[in-house]
């Protein structure tokens, strides 16, 4: 089971003016909104994905293993 800390949600401004916020745990982006004040309701919503945790953490455990060579 995973414990999930409160994430943090960056904001990136794309060039069709609409704002993206970013999940810092799940890594995925959670809405777009024409402006930032918009994603304020989808960050209080979110829940990131246990399934999508579990994969990103064997992901970082597995990018740590040297290669084999077959």
């Amino acid at each position: 089971m995973f414990t999930q800390s409160s994430p943090n949600f960056p904001h990136r401004h794309n060039i069709n003016g609409y704002y993206d916020s970013i999940c810092t745990t799940c890594h995925l982006t959670i809405a777009s909104a024409r402006s930032e004040a918009q994603l304020d309701d989808y960050e209080r919503k979110h829940t990131c994905n246990p399934i999508r945790l579990y994969q990103l953490s064997e992901d970082r455990l597995h990018s740590h293993l040297p290669a084999q060579s077959f």
